[in-house]
């Protein structure tokens, strides 16, 4: 049963609700996004339609409904959705990462406010309301937040990022990263205990990261009689107090290095002594045959970094030092990053390193 008046129609459901549309000033059909109880409630609406045509305020039903949802639409909530959409994205560690800033940094103090609502000032006083002595996280956190937003932009919910406070996602090195020399790098793997000296030599010389060297398994190391190389295929990451080996942070990751010919000798004795036997075994095992805790091997680590005169020395300077040693060979930029994995100049640039006794030797050859 349909009941016909001036402007728009009524009819009633089989559910025994009515239903109210209309044509609008557009052309097209449009109905209440909900259906009534009484027929009076849906003429009242249609005559609340017509009211904003003659005034000029009408837009579509759908268009304000989704306005309205966007007003109220918290930055926790267009986080959380955000964070859900990067599952088959992002890596599983960068994903708690990420919920780790939200949770922790960016949501206790902008979760409940309107997304539409946040302004540049916003952003700029919580970003000062930070705790200084973290500020590789507050770095971080302010990176994450802006590239929501940006994804705001993108979804024309804002109209700009007001996420624009000036060098805040700069990291400050709490102090400048050490370039071991060959010869220290060499007398590191002597100091250290004998099953991981392979792993800091190769690791210094190759400028692997950690989770790609504790990863290698015997056929990524090539030992012809051509040259050395290892080629990286996979990474290993701890999530969740759980291992995960998955494809490396980047495409740029997968990569194959050459290494330099002294290296054999030492790759040899390990794969006879310590690595696991056939061609998927993993060539840095502990002596249980698992994979190799970062915090066992940093404390092994640290022992002898104390004994070479180094105990600021963390084993991520292994792959600043090859850095550093393929820039000081004569590495282009474009070189560089393909040794290293990196996705951009920028970080290449960061990582080159140039050695106190280096630029000493370059002032000097000024003279002459």
């Amino acid at each position: 049963m349909a009941g016909k008046r001036g402007f728009g129609n009524t009819r009633k459901l089989p559910s025994k609700r009515w239903q109210a549309r209309y044509t609008g000033p557009d052309g097209a059909e449009h109905k209440a996004l909900t259906t009534f109880t009484a027929k009076i409630d849906a003429e009242g609406w249609l005559a609340q339609e017509r009211r904003l045509i003659e005034t000029g305020e009408w837009t579509p039903p759908t268009q304000r409904a989704e306005a309205k949802a966007v007003k109220g639409l918290t930055l926790r909530t267009y986080a959380d959705r955000w964070h859900e959409e990067t599952v088959n994205r992002h890596k599983p560690r960068t994903r708690v990462l990420n919920r780790g800033y939200l949770n922790n940094v960016i949501l206790p103090v902008l979760g409940d406010r309107a997304l539409k609502s946040l302004t540049v000032s916003d952003i700029r006083e919580w970003h000062a309301g930070l705790d200084p002595r973290y500020s590789t996280r507050n770095a971080n956190a302010y990176s994450l937040l802006r590239t929501i937003l940006n994804q705001a932009v993108d979804d024309e919910i804002l109209d700009a990022n007001p996420a624009r406070v000036k060098r805040a996602a700069v990291k400050h090195r709490k102090s400048e990263p050490i370039a071991l020399s060959p010869v220290e790098i060499r007398a590191l793997a002597d100091a250290i205990t004998p099953r991981y000296k392979a792993l800091v030599l190769l690791g210094g010389f190759s400028g692997l990261r950690f989770g790609e060297l504790t990863a290698l398994r015997r056929s990524d190391l090539d030992m012809s009689k051509d040259g050395l190389s290892v080629s990286v295929k996979r990474a290993v990451v701890r999530v969740d107090g759980q291992f995960v080996v998955d494809r490396p942070k980047s495409k740029a990751a997968l990569r194959t290095v050459p290494l330099p010919e002294g290296l054999r000798p030492a790759l040899v004795d390990h794969l006879a002594t310590y690595a696991l036997p056939g061609q998927d075994g993993l060539l840095f095992p502990t002596s249980g045959g698992a994979i190799v805790f970062a915090a066992t091997f940093k404390y092994s680590f640290s022992r002898a970094a104390e004994k070479i005169g180094k105990p600021t020395l963390t084993p991520h300077m292994l792959r600043h030092s090859a850095a550093t040693l393929f820039a000081q060979a004569g590495a282009t930029l474009a070189d560089h990053m393909v040794l290293m994995g990196h996705t951009s100049a920028a970080m290449s640039a960061r990582y080159t390193h140039s050695t106190e006794s280096r630029t000493r030797g370059l002032v000097q050859g000024l003279w002459t």
